[in-house]
């Protein structure tokens, strides 16, 4: 087993005083209940999708980091760099580690069914968070957290269809097939498109992994292909967005002559849609998203019931609101 990224953090909180005082003063107000031990004894596992493929996934591992040191908590954050083999062998080594819960933001919707099984019948909590796990998993899980990607996804196509007065031709870049996310933003996409938009046509739609530069080349085959017949783009998220804002600075078009509508607003396309290049996303924090999942993680560590399902709020960012909304620093 062979962990990427892993970082130690939030040792024992020294204390003169009884146990029972201690948990009662380490008891944070969001707990809903009674700590079983103190926050210092607490150990929890966290493995993060890929957080070197883009600044949202980057700055959800380090919200993760500060926050468990900000609790004292024992935590270790692990990086299987999108790989769902790597992933599911840090659950098992987690596993063999006893940990008192696992936090798992997963790589494939079923590829880590049977490890989470494990975890579940060794009597560890699993909480997912931002992706959920396939169906089959969810017996197994104690609860998920994370933002409502399906909800994003109409959101987008609503915003799509105002930028280009419910016609025109659109283009699609996407996550990573057969991952939660991907598979929620593009259907759920597509449906609200279908059911209420019919005067927009899909011309094309391609992977490009959740990466920026890859999103480039992508749109740079769109337009190659498809040329001024192009008049909008959905893009999965802010990062391939910016690579496909970056296609059309290329193609010396003009800000705005193609509309682009993302999911999860990054802090370059804060910038780019007050420069006229983007024309609507959603506000999504790694922060809130990180946070919730620790803190469910905690209260099922302490035998406290949390909701099979607690979201993020994922406001629209368009033009007009922009400014109302805090640059991410993501």
């Amino acid at each position: 087993m062979t962990k990427l990224m892993t970082r130690g953090f939030g040792l024992a909180v020294a204390a003169a005083m009884t146990a029972g005082m201690a948990m009662a003063q380490d008891a944070p107000d969001w707990l809903g209940g009674d700590l079983q031990q103190p926050l210092s004894e607490t150990r929890i596992g966290i493995t993060v999708l890929y957080p070197g493929s883009n600044a949202y996934q980057a700055m959800y591992a380090q919200a993760a980091e500060e926050y468990a040191a900000e609790l004292g908590i024992q935590a270790t954050v692990m990086d299987p760099q999108g790989d769902p083999a790597v992933q599911f062998d840090q659950i098992q080594d987690m596993i063999s580690q006893n940990p008192d819960a696992i936090v798992v933001w997963p790589t494939s919707q079923n590829a880590l069914i049977p490890a989470i099984r494990s975890a579940y019948r060794a009597g560890i909590p699993v909480v997912t968070s931002n992706s959920p796990i396939g169906e089959a998993g969810r017996r197994y899980i104690v609860g998920h957290t994370g933002p409502d990607d399906c909800l994003q996804a109409e959101q987008s196509a609503d915003m799509l269809a105002e930028a280009l007065g419910g016609e025109g031709n659109i283009v699609v870049v996407e996550g990573t097939p057969g991952y939660t996310v991907s598979i929620l933003r593009g259907n759920c996409f597509l449906d609200r498109i279908a059911d209420e938009y019919p005067g927009i046509t899909i011309l094309d739609s391609q992977t490009a992994e959740w990466n920026r530069e890859r999103a480039q080349t992508v749109m740079e085959t769109f337009l190659t292909q498809y040329g001024d017949q192009i008049d909008g783009v959905y893009a999965f998220d802010d990062g391939m967005g910016l690579g496909v804002i970056s296609a059309l600075q290329g193609a010396g078009l003009e800000p705005g002559e193609v509309a682009v509508v993302t999911c999860n607003q990054f802090g370059e396309g804060w910038d780019a849609m007050q420069e006229g290049w983007h024309q609507g996303s959603n506000k999504q924090s790694p922060i809130d998203d990180a946070i919730l999942a620790i803190q469910t993680a905690i209260r099922v560590a302490n035998g406290i019931e949390v909701p099979a399902l607690q979201g993020i709020e994922t406001p629209m960012v368009t033009p007009e609101n922009v400014t109302e909304f805090e640059r991410p620093t993501w």
